[in-house]
Formats: C-alpha cells, sequence, structure tokens
C-alpha cells in the first residue's frame, strides 16, 4: 500500500489518482471532525470539499515536520473554524476557541489583546499539567518535533506519546474552558 506522504507527492506532481486516493482515506475522518465543528450537515459537506481542494493546491506539507494524517486533520480543523467564523456561528463553538479568537462585537478587543491574553493562558494552563504532560507538549508543539522523534528524546514508546498528548490537551481545554467561564483553573 502507498503511503499517505507518497500519495501526496505524487498529488504534487499532477496524479490526480493521487487524490482521489488520499480522499477516499480520510473523507470519513475529515467529515466528521468538520461535522463536530460547525454542527451542520451542509457545512459540513462544504468544508470537505474546502480541505480537500486546499491539499490539491498547496505544498504546505512537509513529510519532514509530521504525519500527513495529522496535518490533514489539522487543516480540516482550521478549515472548519474559518467557515464558522465567516457565518458568524461563533455560539457553537467551544468556549476556549471562542474567547480567544474574533471578537466582532467588542470594540475594545484588538488582536494584540487577543494574542497576548491567549499567550498567558495557554502557559498557565501548560503548568498546571502533569510534568510528563508538559514535556510531550513542549516537543511537538513548542519545538516542532514529530511524534516519533518525541518518543525518541524521551525513550518512551509512541502509544505513550499520543496519550500523554490526548490527556495533556484534554486537560488545558477543560482549564482554559473554566477560565471562560470565569473559573480559577
Amino acid at each position: 500500500m502507498v503511503s499517505d506522504e507518497e500519495l501526496f507527492a505524487l498529488m504534487k506532481e499532477g496524479h490526480s489518482e493521487a487524490l482521489a486516493q488520499l480522499y477516499d482515506r480520510y473523507v470519513y475522518r475529515v467529515y466528521a471532525i468538520a461535522r463536530k465543528v460547525v454542527l451542520d450537515p451542509q457545512m459540513a459537506d462544504e468544508v470537505v470539499q474546502d480541505v480537500f481542494t486546499r491539499i490539491w493546491t498547496t505544498v504546505a506539507f512537509d513529510p519532514k515536520r509530521g504525519q500527513f494524517e495529522h496535518w490533514i486533520m489539522v487543516v480540516t480543523k482550521n478549515v472548519a473554524l474559518d467557515n464558522v467564523r465567516k457565518k458568524g456561528r461563533q455560539k457553537d463553538i467551544p468556549d476556549s476557541l471562542r474567547i480567544y479568537g474574533e471578537r466582532e462585537g467588542n470594540p475594545h478587543a484588538t488582536d494584540a489583546v487577543n494574542e497576548w491574553a491567549l499567550r498567558e493562558d495557554l502557559q498557565r494552563s501548560l503548568e498546571g499539567l502533569r510534568v510528563e504532560e508538559r514535556a510531550v507538549l513542549q516537543l511537538a508543539y513548542m519545538e516542532g518535533c514529530t511524534l516519533s522523534e518525541v518518543a525518541t528524546k524521551l525513550s518512551i514508546p509512541l502509544g505513550t506519546v499520543k496519550t500523554r498528548l490526548h490527556h495533556g490537551l484534554h486537560h488545558m481545554r477543560s482549564m482554559m474552558d473554566a477560565w471562560a467561564w470565569g473559573g480559577q483553573g
């Protein structure tokens, strides 16, 4: 079986059948993520189309920085959030995303203020994690390591890296959602 990365490279060379294979592999997962973010089946269909159009037209994926599967999920989330913002459906996304997103109704909220608040809360939520979770998140997101590289650097199995990453992100989201509601975290 041809890897996702090889299919992406073939697609960049103009092989449309490579895009068709990537579509077949990922359409259901892309739709599931889109549906979860946008909450509307028709808008989720638009997101799927936008994601695969973006994949066809971009050169942004770099196999040295991570797996195609992770990259397409990030692209999907970003495209879905962009569509939500465009449609003015801010109320339907999680509090932690909404509080740091565009604030159309607040003329005093600037991008710089939002970015500063997000950085402060991200740092505070990172400090609230277990040491093991924080180490994985810092290597993966701040140093740009792939999950395999994180596993090698920390001398732990890849499955443990994925579990710690998942739990760490979940704990950060929970803390930031609590702060959005005025809690102390």
